[in-house]
C-alpha cells in the first residue's frame, strides 16, 4: 500500500474543519465579530475542497469509477437526504415532510454537485480547453434567472472549473511553487485578504461565494454583473493557492490522521447545527461572548466525528458494503467494471 501524503489530509481535515466552523457560526454572519471571519472561510474554502476533490479523480479510465461513484456518493446521499428531510421535518418543524433528491438539502447539495462532477469528468476531459470552457459557461450561468437550487445546478456549474483544475493539478507543480518566496507572498495575501474582510466586510454580499444564486437575485441585473463571479473567481485562486502554498506536507497530530474521514464530519455536522438552531441556542445566545466558542468547538467537533468511535458506528450508513452486489451484477454482465 502507497504512504498516504500528509499535505493533503492536513489540507483536508483544515477545510473540513473551516465547513464545520463555517456552518455553525452562519446564524450569527450578520454580527461584526464574526462576519469578517464568515467572508473569509467562504471566500475559498467551497472552491479549495472542490480542487482537492478533483485531484483526487485521476483514475477516471479504471473499470470500477463508476461503481465507486455509487458506492461512496450515491448511496450516501440517498440515505442522508432522507435522514435530512426527516429531521427537517420532525426536529426543525418544516410545514410538510418532503424527499427532494432533485433539491438537495442545505449542505447535501456538495455530494450531489459531486456525484454530477464525477460521471462528468470523463467526457468533459475529451474536450480541448475544457477548463476555460466551463469558466466561461459559469460566468454566463449567472445570468439565467431560473439557475438556483434544483439539481443544485448554480453550484454545479460554478464550482467545476475548480474540480477540472483541481484534476489537471499534479503534486510536483504544488511542490514546485512552494518556495520561500512564494510562501511570502501567500502570507502577504492572507494578510490583505484578512484586511479586507474586517475593514469591508459589511459591504460584501456572501452570496457572491456560494454560487446557489443568479446575478439578479444579488441586486445584480445589469450586464456587467459578472465580473462580480470573476472577482470571485480570483479571490478564491489567490487565497486557496496561498493557503496550499502554506500548508505543511509533514504529519501534524490528528489533523493527519483524521483528515481522510471528511466525509463523516461533513454529513453528520449538519444535525447538530440544526439542532442548535431548533434548540434556540442562537436566539437565546446569540449576543452573548460566549458564542466566540462556537470557532474552537468547530475544530473539536471536526476531530470527534471524524473519530474511531464515530466511524464505528455509523460506516455503516456512509460506507456501505456493495461489494457482493456489484459482483453478483459483474458475473450476470451487467456491471460497469466487467464491460
Amino acid at each position: 500500500m502507497a504512504k498516504r501524503d500528509a499535505y493533503f489530509d492536513n489540507m483536508k481535515f483544515l477545510l473540513i474543519s473551516l465547513v464545520v466552523i463555517g456552518h455553525l457560526i452562519e446564524p450569527l454572519s450578520g454580527q461584526a465579530a464574526f462576519r469578517p471571519l464568515y467572508l473569509f472561510i467562504y471566500s475559498f474554502h467551497i472552491p479549495l475542497f472542490v480542487l482537492i476533490s478533483g485531484f483526487f479523480c485521476k483514475k477516471i479510465t479504471s473499470g470500477d469509477y463508476r461503481i465507486k461513484v455509487v458506492g461512496s456518493l450515491i448511496v450516501p446521499y440517498l440515505i442522508f437526504e432522507s435522514l435530512y428531510s426527516l429531521f427537517d421535518y420532525f426536529v426543525m418543524g418544516a410545514d410538510k415532510l418532503r424527499f427532494s433528491y432533485f433539491t438537495p438539502y442545505w449542505l447535501m447539495w456538495f455530494i450531489f454537485s459531486m456525484i454530477i462532477w464525477k460521471m462528468l469528468l470523463p467526457y468533459a476531459v475529451k474536450i480541448r480547453w475544457a477548463l476555460p470552457i466551463s469558466l466561461v459557461i459559469a460566468i454566463l450561468a449567472g445570468y439565467a434567472a431560473d439557475a438556483e437550487y434544483y439539481a443544485s445546478i448554480s453550484r454545479t456549474i460554478v464550482f467545476f472549473p475548480f474540480f477540472l483544475a483541481g484534476y489537471y493539478l499534479d503534486k510536483e507543480t504544488i511542490d514546485r511553487v512552494r518556495t520561500p518566496l512564494v510562501r511570502a507572498a501567500a502570507i502577504a495575501v492572507l494578510g490583505a485578504a484578512a484586511f479586507v474582510m474586517i475593514k469591508y466586510g459589511s459591504g460584501l454580499r456572501p452570496e457572491w461565494f456560494y454560487g446557489s444564486l443568479p446575478y439578479r437575485a444579488i441586486d445584480h441585473p445589469e450586464w456587467t454583473a459578472g465580473l462580480y463571479r470573476v472577482l470571485a473567481y480570483a479571490a478564491a485562486a489567490l487565497i486557496g493557492g496561498s493557503v496550499m502554498v502554506l500548508m505543511t506536507g509533514r504529519s501534524v497530530p490528528l489533523a493527519s490522521s483524521l483528515g481522510r474521514y471528511t466525509l463523516y464530519a461533513y454529513l453528520l455536522h449538519g444535525f447538530i447545527v440544526k439542532g442548535l438552531i431548533a434548540a434556540g441556542f442562537y436566539e437565546n445566545y446569540g449576543e452573548s461572548a460566549w458564542t466566540l466558542l462556537l470557532i474552537p468547538s468547530g475544530l473539536l467537533l471536526t476531530a470527534a466525528l471524524s473519530s474511531a468511535f464515530v466511524r464505528s458506528r455509523f460506516g455503516w450508513l456512509l460506507e456501505p458494503k456493495l461489494d457482493r452486489l456489484f459482483k453478483r451484477q459483474n458475473q450476470d454482465g451487467g456491471a460497469e467494471a466487467g464491460r
